[in-house]
C-alpha cells in the first residue's frame, strides 16, 4: 500500500483495506484537529481533500464516479441550512412571544433539538455512505478508472525500432543459413 497515493491522489482505484485505513486516518485527523485551536482548522480543511481522494478512489473501484461524493456533501450542506433555519425560527418565535427568560430557555431547547435531529440525520447519512463504500465489492477487471487495486500496471510499450535493412551479402559478410 502506498499511503501517499491513497491519501493524496484522486486518480485510480483503491480496495477495501486501503479505504478503511484512509477512513481511519481521516477520523483520527479530525479528532486531533478538533483539539488544536488554529492549526486544527487547517488540518480539517486539508482532510477535506484527503476525503475526496479516499472516497473518490473507492467509488472508482466499484465503477462509480467520484461526483457521488459531492452529492453527499450537498445533502449535508442542505441539511445544515435546514437545521439553522429551523433553529432560527424557534428563537424568533420565542422572542416575538414575549421575550421572557422562560421563552428564551424554551427557544434554546427547541433550537438545540432541531439542530441535534437534523445534524444526527446528516451524521447517519455519512455513516451509511461510508459503510456502503467499505463493504461494496470492487469491479473484478479494469474499468474506466484503471486496473483493479493490486494489479500490476501494464508495462509501457517499447517504442518500435525502425527495421534496418539487411547488410548486402558478399564474401566479407557471409550469411549463415540454417
Amino acid at each position: 500500500m502506498n499511503i501517499g497515493n491513497v491519501l493524496f491522489s484522486p486518480n485510480g482505484r483503491i480496495g477495501q483495506q486501503d479505504y478503511w485505513v484512509g477512513i481511519l486516518i481521516i477520523i483520527v485527523g479530525n479528532i486531533v484537529g478538533g483539539m488544536i485551536p488554529f492549526l486544527g482548522l487547517i488540518i480539517t480543511l486539508g482532510l477535506i481533500y484527503v476525503g475526496v481522494c479516499v472516497y473518490g478512489k473507492r467509488l472508482h473501484d466499484i465503477g462509480k464516479t467520484a461526483w457521488i461524493h459531492g452529492i453527499v456533501w450537498l445533502i449535508q450542506f442542505g441539511l445544515g441550512i435546514v437545521a439553522f433555519v429551523m433553529a432560527g425560527g424557534a428563537v424568533m418565535a420565542a422572542l416575538s412571544a414575549g421575550g421572557t427568560e422562560e421563552a428564551g430557555v424554551a427557544a434554546a431547547i427547541a433550537a438545540s433539538g432541531s439542530l441535534f435531529l437534523i445534524g444526527g440525520l446528516g451524521f447517519l447519512i455519512w455513516i451509511v455512505y461510508t459503510i456502503w463504500l467499505g463493504v461494496s465489492v470492487g469491479e473484478a477487471g479494469a474499468n474506466r478508472f484503471g486496473p483493479p487495486p493490486g494489479a500490476a500496471e501494464p508495462a509501457p510499450a517499447a517504442p518500435a525500432q525502425p527495421s534496418q535493412p539487411a547488410p548486402p551479402q558478399d564474401d566479407n559478410n557471409p550469411t549463415i543459413s540454417s
